[in-house]
């Protein structure tokens, strides 16, 4: 029996605040019940029904979510014990019936069906002209397919929501899941098409956030870069080849499709040509004729476009950025200083020459095999400053913004920590490193105080397990003892066009070597990573003076700890590319080594040894549809690893 949806529609979740800027989308408070006809007879009420679709843009500044349960963000393993959930599914602890971290089943349907009904009902009115109304519409079309698009990664298997009727009845709610490519094919044309109807930019400070063309063609680009991938391209693990629909309809092709990675090639080259004709680039600062590679991938987060920042592409402009501060800074200087990193993020940077530090591991993960050639080490203590040409004074002692050059390595620093590239300086915090908040803070110790009973460590669960804090994202000023900080209120980035760079020379080398076209595609992969390694301050790639030479073989590793460093902890991006890759089932399981966390300040050399802090256990490439939700619609089927 029929039951008709009522008229009165709840709007308790929509912001009251209006569209005059996106950060008002993003932060919203109860309302009253308004009839449907009174929603898009006003103009404010019109803005507040957006901003409810708006608000469920995944957060940047998250630590409970999909950077969590990768391998690069690690909150203390501490947590557990206070119900963090991360922890409890990195250790395996976790079903179909468990809730948190990633929401999206339970978020974007409600998010698309109000899309769908504001496109429908929604008019020009006197204070709102018909040209604003068409982008609001673009803007609703944009997160219909945006939301799928990230289910369909999530998930793998997703009913496509093609309307929201007026009506609904038991079938019109009992969807079925659609095969992958499908889903993956209407979101990808429909961004496209929504891209045609939105503008690239906004000249208005206050529409700063607004979806434009741009951010369509980057969530088009990361999907069809995703879609080409092996997890969903040519996998033949029987799971996945058994995966079918309540019709029997196969949801994953097992075949693998070259051209998939053609799409890909295609879409990031279109993003890339779009977004520079529209005066996005690479955030750079320099000194003199060099970049300061320190504040450049530092502010390429900090800063916004009025600020001289044309990197962001996709900004979140109201974000947790203060809270987020507080969680990872030390304890000392009013932190809570238990938001990490893991050892492997820190083995994955580059040495300041450009070489990789360390090829892999021996002993089930606790030995590294260190690359000779690198120059790094981990025996013993440096004996000299090392000096960088910058600006950047947060890890020097009586640093000021003044110099352009800082020491950032003293002497006497463990030699795993010494000679490496600047990004890695800007994203860790490491035991005994100078800190400037502790210093203005007042705090006894200036330096982090990591050891098992110092002021920043252990036995607390509000400090690093690994042995390390994260740096990157947060705010270099901040002091959370007295709530200051430059950039407190900084946006979110969702995507940058670093990202663009590194996922069109992956998709051109993947293209290149399944077509047997590496060597007339060499030179372009080769320009699009030099950007980003440019940026950073070491050695591009090449066979020109001053280069590193590199193989086709070794060029696939390469583009992927490239990419991992350059965007490393940034809104899930981690967390998807171990799937798509299918590196995860053994980068997310297993033993999870960091520094010795139980050594006290008078065992120095027994902290700066790899110890186990955690065993992780994989369970599925996929997220779980909810439980509830599979017992509610017969038609729904679970995704693999969940079965069991």
């Amino acid at each position: 029996m029929k039951n008709k949806i009522r008229k009165y529609i709840a709007l308790g979740m929509i912001a009251m605040f209006s569209l005059s800027s996106c950060s008002d989308y993003l932060d919203k408070e109860p309302d009253d019940q308004l009839t449907l006809e009174t929603v898009f007879e006003n103009k404010t009420n019109m803005e507040r029904w957006l901003a409810y679709i708006y608000n469920a843009t995944p957060k940047f500044y998250n630590y409970d979510g999909a950077d969590a349960v990768a391998d690069e963000l690690a909150p203390s393993v501490g947590w557990e014990s206070q119900g963090f959930k991360a922890i409890l599914y990195q250790n395996g602890n976790w079903t179909s019936a468990s809730g948190g971290v990633i929401n999206y089943w339970e978020t974007f349907p409600m998010r698309i069906r109000q899309a769908y009904i504001f496109i429908k009902y929604a008019h020009a009115l006197p204070d709102v002209t018909e040209k604003e109304v068409n982008y609001m519409k673009a803007e609703c079309r944009f997160f219909i397919a945006y939301f799928h698009a990230v289910m369909a990664m999530t998930y793998g298997a997703v009913p496509i929501i093609r309307d929201a009727t007026e009506e609904i009845t038991g079938e019109t709610l009992l969807l079925k899941q659609e095969p992958f490519n499908t889903v993956v094919d209407w979101a990808a044309n429909e961004l496209l098409e929504t891209s045609k109807l939105l503008p690239a930019y906004y000249d208005e400070d206050n529409k700063y956030g607004r979806i434009t063309s741009i951010i369509c063609l980057a969530m088009r680009a990361r999907l069809l870069t995703f879609a080409a991938s092996p997890l969903v391209n040519g996998n033949q693990d029987p799971d996945m080849v058994n995966m079918k629909n309540c019709d029997g309809v196969s949801i994953f092709d097992s075949t693998f499709k070259p051209e998939r990675w053609k799409t890909a090639v295609d879409a990031n080259k279109l993003l890339i040509d779009e977004a520079e004709k529209a005066g996005h680039k690479l955030y750079i600062e320099t000194i003199g004729d060099d970049v300061d590679a320190f504040q450049s991938y530092q502010n390429a987060l900090m800063l916004r476009y009025n600020q001289g920042n044309m990197e962001i592409l996709f900004p979140r402009t109201y974000d947790d950025a203060g809270y987020f501060d507080r969680q990872a800074n030390p304890r000392s200087m009013g932190g809570a200083g238990a938001i990490g990193v893991t050892q492997s993020l820190v083995d994955a940077f580059f040495m300041k020459n450009g070489l990789v530090p360390i090829t892999g591991y021996t002993n089930d993960g606790a030995t590294p095999i260190i690359n000779s050639e690198s120059g790094y080490s981990e025996t013993g203590y440096s004996t000299v400053d090392e000096s960088y040409k910058t600006t950047w004074m947060y890890a020097t002692k009586g640093g000021t913004e003044q110099e352009t050059e800082h020491v950032i390595v003293p002497k006497n620093t463990y030699k795993m920590y010494c000679g490496r590239e600047p990004r890695f300086y800007i994203s860790v915090l490491y035991n005994e490193e100078y800190h400037w908040g502790k210093d203005k803070s007042n705090a006894k110790n200036k330096f982090a105080n990591f050891f098992s009973g110092g002021e920043d460590g252990g036995p607390s669960h509000d400090s690093p397990s690994a042995g390390y804090l994260i740096r990157k994202r947060v705010d270099p000023s901040a002091i959370p003892a007295s709530s200051s900080g430059t950039y407190k209120k900084r946006q979110g980035v969702l995507y940058r066009l670093a990202e663009a760079y590194l996922s069109y020379a992956e998709s051109l080398y993947e293209y290149s070597v399944a077509t047997g076209t590496y060597t007339d595609n060499e030179a372009e992969i080769l320009d699009y990573i030099n950007r980003v390694r440019y940026r950073a301050g070491i050695p591009q790639y090449g066979k020109g003076a001053d280069q590193i030479p590199v193989t086709e073989a070794q060029l696939r590793d390469l583009i992927r700890r490239e990419r991992r460093v350059e965007l490393n902890c940034e809104a899930g991006i981690r967390f998807d590319d171990l799937r798509r890759w299918k590196e995860a089932e053994t980068a997310l399981n297993g033993k999870f080594y960091g520094m010795n966390a139980l050594a006290k300040n008078t065992e120095r050399n027994e902290y700066y040894k790899r110890t186990l802090y955690q065993t992780r256990r994989f369970i599925s490439y996929w997220w779980p549809i909810p439980q509830d939700d599979i017992d509610k619609n017969t038609n729904l089927r679970q995704l693999p690893g969940w079965w069991r």
